[in-house]
């Protein structure tokens, strides 16, 4: 295995959601330099019903230029633990609030990335009032576990981590763990 040491960092960069490190580093005797991004870390939640109904957002998303269904999710605010956050985004983009939570996985973005994915399964819904911040117009999606499965294979559904999530709870789903 090889040795690796930071010789230097400098933020070059900093927004509200992330930075942007220049690393000077050594590794097995030789010296290179990177631009590591450091993003906010995120929860995002797949709510579902007993019956494998799962809920999703529509949501137009100005970094792609289109209108696209995703898992419902958002930005961990500082001193916010990820459920907190997982709570506080469920309610604010769908409406929905949940009386049982699983945390199911803690994912990388990218591996030339740090952004952690906070992973949460949500059920025992009841329905309430969105609560959108000033530029977010959200739908709120309700399918049955095979249309979202069909709707991977379509590529209407095509952000990595929304497949990942839905995959992972058809799977513990069918496997009876949910």
């Amino acid at each position: 295995m090889s040795h690796t040491k930071v010789l230097s960092t400098k933020t070059v960069f900093t927004s509200t959601f992330f930075k942007i490190n220049h690393v000077e580093i050594e590794r097995d005797g030789k010296r290179f330099e990177k631009d590591i991004i450091q993003d906010t870390p995120i929860s995002v939640i797949l709510p579902y019903t007993k019956d494998g109904e799962i809920y999703v957002i529509s949501e137009y998303r100005d970094a792609l230029k289109r209108t696209m269904l995703n898992c419902i999710g958002g930005k961990i605010k500082p001193g916010d633990d990820p459920l907190e956050s997982a709570k506080r985004e469920l309610v604010e983009e769908s409406g929905l609030t949940a009386a049982s939570w699983k945390q199911v996985a803690v994912w990388e973005a990218s591996p030339v990335m740090d952004k952690k994915i906070f992973v949460f399964f949500a059920t025992d819904l009841e329905k309430g009032e969105q609560q959108l911040e000033m530029d977010e117009k959200i739908e709120v999606v309700k399918l049955p576990i095979e249309e979202a499965l069909q709707k991977i294979e379509s590529g209407d559904i095509y952000l990595s981590a929304e497949i990942a999530m839905i995959l992972l709870f058809d799977r513990l789903r069918r496997e009876g763990k949910l």
